[in-house]
């Protein structure tokens, strides 16, 4: 659609409501293999993670909701299974032996599914 309003969609950015902010960082950071980009508050209570340019902003106690569900697309999933497992990350649902999706659990009880993508 060449005439939505507004104008083209350019970037689109969850906000994920979180307890514990630190926490929440090391999670994604260590974890899924984020980095923190800024923080902001004094303490801090909201931060930007980004991934290959694909970035999360994290609130804590204030805007988002908690449950919500994440669909991240990488390239190679089995190797972040494995990563996830043995770093003790809440496993919700085991992929299939072909593969396909599986999803974990962040310290918040946000969901996220794992999906094989393409380069």
């Amino acid at each position: 659609m060449t005439d939505a309003p507004g104008g083209t969609l350019i970037h689109l950015n969850p906000i994920l409501n979180v307890t514990d902010l630190n926490a929440s960082i090391t999670f994604y950071t260590e974890n899924l293999g984020f980095e923190l980009l800024h923080s902001f508050g004094d303490p801090p209570n909201f931060a930007i993670i980004s991934r290959t340019g694909h970035e999360i902003y994290l609130c804590e106690q204030g805007q988002g909701q908690p449950g919500t569900w994440l669909g991240l697309f990488v390239t190679d999933p089995a190797a972040l299974y494995a990563h996830l497992v043995t770093n003790d990350v809440k496993v919700l649902l085991a992929p299939k032996a072909d593969g396909g999706e599986f999803r974990v659990e962040d310290p918040d009880s946000h969901v996220l599914r794992i999906f094989a993508a393409s380069e």
